[in-house]
């Protein structure tokens, strides 16, 4: 059979799963591949009541399915579609509703300290900034400085006590990146693998390995040719003995909701002994939701946290609830599809430049 011209991407806007996979189906037909699926939050006071529209990217595929192996891709990469919406759809049924009369803080009293009405309106939810304003009062007093620059210098000096530093990426380290469906663990791999091996010069390895669904991620094989990386597509006993500097490992994403998903994860898990557990996080979703699925996760053997399309939140703020609310550590801030770029290790300070920008 004859390949078919490869069709552009064609953008679909739908207010539901069900809208969007009619829209598709209509215009390019039952053998339409899902490309990227992202939520379009309303603008301005629209969003109190609006539900975010979603965008999906959709194409036909470069020859025509003729075989088995077409369209079982076809199915998983459905499926993954269909639990990023579940994702989404979680996110807008359980958005908090909106507070009437208004959203301003309450006026203040005389003498009381200003910034925790400010942490909360930056993303802090109210026990982590009660967290905050207990601990200023208890190195400062009660009463606040006069000056609010001052105020605020001194709750970063206070956040900043907070913040746990990542262990060091050692030689010979073996790393797996777990995370929920549309989380952009492949694209973050993908961007952390060209740091290691063009600015950093380590040698790598990479294995993408199925789980309870297939690893779909084409393009991660595609990527580790370009750099020249050795991929893997199966795991054997003795790979854990690294030879190359720094060996990455690539799973499926698992529902977070599914209890048995996530237990079979963990005994897949048990597979690499020696190895780092990241968990990767995106960070444009809302904090309950995030929250939710550190809850979700939280059973495997995780180190430490990854947060990823934050090129789409403004409100870096929340990110403090992840800090201040759990255990972990974050290694790296993540932005953007494009690889290399918008990778940095994670610190307090470019919080505070986001959440303070004029102080």
């Amino acid at each position: 059979m004859t390949a078919s011209p490869a069709m552009q991407p064609v953008p679909f806007l739908a207010a539901s799963a069900e809208e969007a996979v009619a829209l598709i189906r209509a215009r390019l037909g039952p053998e339409a591949i899902v490309l990227n699926v992202r939520r379009l939050p309303a603008n301005g006071l629209a969003r109190l009541w609006q539900k975010p529209m979603i965008e999906v990217l959709a194409s036909l595929p470069e020859t025509e399915p003729e075989a088995e192996p077409e369209s079982t891709a076809l199915s998983e990469t459905l499926a993954e579609f269909r639990q990023q919406l579940e994702e989404i759809k979680f996110q807008v049924e359980n958005r908090p509703a909106p507070e009437t009369p208004a959203a301003e803080p309450l006026p203040l009293k005389p003498g009381q300290w200003r910034i925790g009405a400010i942490l909360q309106k930056s993303g802090l939810l109210p026990l982590q900034a009660q967290k905050v304003l207990d601990r200023l009062h208890a190195q400062y007093g009660e009463s606040p400085p006069a000056s609010l620059a001052e105020e605020i210098t001194r709750t970063q000096d206070v956040l900043a006590t907070f913040w746990r530093n990542p262990s060091p990426i050692a030689h010979n380290s073996l790393h797996v990146l777990v995370g929920p469906a549309g989380c952009g663990k492949t694209t973050y791999l993908c961007k952390w693998l060209t740091q290691a091996a063009l600015v950093e010069s380590r040698q790598a390895r990479v294995w993408r390995l199925d789980g309870a669904t297939a690893n779909m991620a084409e393009s991660l094989s595609v990527y580790c040719d370009i750099l020249g990386a050795p991929h893997e597509r199966a795991w054997q006993p003795n790979d854990e003995l690294l030879a190359e500097d720094i060996g990455f490992i690539d799973l499926p994403g698992v529902d977070w909701r599914n209890p048995t998903a996530v237990q079979e994860l963990g005994a897949q898990l048990q597979q690499f002994s020696s190895a780092h557990v990241h968990l990767v996080l995106n960070g444009a979703y809302d904090i309950s939701i995030l929250l939710a699925q550190l809850r979700g996760f939280a059973s495997l053997p995780i180190e430490d946290l990854v947060i990823t399309h934050l090129d789409e939140e403004s409100c870096w703020g929340k990110i403090w609830n992840l800090v201040l609310g759990t255990n972990y550590s974050v290694r790296h801030f993540s932005a953007g599809q494009n690889i290399p770029g918008d990778l940095c290790e994670a610190s307090a300070e470019m919080i505070f430049a986001r959440q303070f920008p004029k102080k």
